[in-house]
């Protein structure tokens, strides 16, 4: 009987220079610094994958204009000629006798006043800014493969395309793509299980993505870097992406 059991594993992709290359078509990377990983358990948009990879890139926003309608112009009306009209009859107006103004009494201004000092104005308050969030030193996908295979399953290649699309738009993004396995297993499989699906994911990119060879380097680190405590978790399996 066939034992159909499917397994995730993780590649993670870093930028770094590019070395002799290996007989699969792509550089094998050596560094292995684990460092912070951010794992997507759904398909994230090109703007998070270009926030992650590329923190001192800005986003990239769509703008809108909106033009008011032009208004219509005020109607134009002809200013009829005048009518001239005869002026009244003046009319007679009896003087009335004036009436004497009593003088005005004289008094003494009264003392100024010195104004009230205004008051010091409060300090404000100095808010603390909070620390800017650190990108993470790689990026994670729990990337399905058939069993003791390389295959990608199909629901997989939704994170790999949108990876494909960040670095089709990036030209200057180059990664290193890391297979990551469980403890399962003897070290020497694990490790050479890790590579193959490394290979794998590395191919996809250049293949539906068009992504040249010498901006992916690959590396099987098997059950060296788990992410759980417990070096057997299926969590561990996944496939890492990291800048080089």
């Amino acid at each position: 009987m066939i034992r159909t059991t499917l397994l995730s594993c993780t590649v993670a992709l870093s930028v770094a220079p590019v070395t002799a290359m290996a007989s699969h078509g792509y550089d094998d990377a050596n560094d292995t610094a684990g460092g912070v990983v951010r794992m997507y358990d759904s398909v994230p948009g090109v703007e998070d994958l270009r926030h992650d990879l590329m923190p001192e890139k800005p986003r990239r926003t769509r703008g809108i204009e909106i033009r008011a309608a032009p208004q219509p112009a005020a109607p134009r009306y002809s200013t009829p000629a005048s009518v001239s009209t005869p002026a009244p009859a003046a009319v007679p107006v009896q003087a009335r006798p004036v009436e004497p103004v009593a003088a005005p009494v004289a008094r003494d201004p009264a003392p100024a006043v010195a104004p009230a000092p205004a008051p010091e104005p409060a300090p404000e308050p100095v808010q603390a800014q909070a620390a800017p969030a650190k990108a993470p030193d790689a990026i994670g996908f729990r990337i399905q493969f058939a069993f003791d295979s390389a295959a990608i399953q199909p629901g997989s290649r939704p994170f790999l395309d949108r990876l494909g699309e960040l670095m089709r738009e990036e030209a200057d993004l180059s990664l290193v793509v890391e297979g990551h396995t469980d403890a399962t297993g003897s070290d020497a499989y694990n490790a050479a299980l890790s590579h193959r699906r490394a290979v794998a994911v590395a191919g996809y990119l250049a293949q539906v993505w068009n992504v040249e060879a010498t901006r992916l380097s690959v590396a099987g680190k098997g059950e060296t870097e788990p992410l759980t405590r417990d070096p057997e978790a299926p969590a561990n399996r996944r496939v890492q992406f990291r800048v080089r």
